[in-house]
């Protein structure tokens, strides 16, 4: 909870705009309905199918971000925090980008800034301790369709 507070109290310093929608279809200009996108119990579930265990998952508030949903759990001890972002949010998107880009994001802890190890996947967002090994979970995670 502490790491979401900080993720959450860095990028409004860092200028990102937040508007705390919670919309779960996008418009699909070649259909003209709505389509489902994927939820936070869905990349569970895929979890489940990989064998991968997990444990303490519980639901985040991740308004202040502006994601979808948000999850914490422990897998083999280390603590990961697992967001469904908004990609609608072109702020967001680039912010994306660039942790797609560099696998880290900078969280400001107490006046200090660290770096934490970051996976993008889509529009999830993967964080962990920097130098943590999540191995087949991290590998999973990025075969996630």
């Amino acid at each position: 909870m502490k790491l979401l507070y900080i993720l959450c109290l860095s990028m409004l310093l860092s200028g990102c705009s937040w508007f705390g929608q919670n919309e779960v279809t996008q418009e699909d200009p070649s259909a003209n309905q709505p389509v489902k996108t994927s939820e936070m119990k869905d990349m569970f579930s895929y979890f489940d199918q990989q064998g991968l265990e997990y444990d303490n998952a519980k639901d985040m508030e991740v308004v202040d971000i502006n994601a979808h949903e948000g999850k914490a759990f422990e897998y083999q001890g280390n603590p990961v925090y697992l967001y469904r972002m908004n990609m609608q949010d072109e702020k967001i998107s680039s912010w994306m980008k660039e942790i797609k880009n560099s696998g880290k994001v900078t969280i400001n802890q107490n006046g200090t800034d660290e770096s934490y190890d970051a996976l993008i996947n889509g529009e999830y967002l993967m964080v962990t301790k920097q130098g943590t090994d999540l191995n087949k979970l991290s590998e999973a995670f990025k075969k996630y369709e």
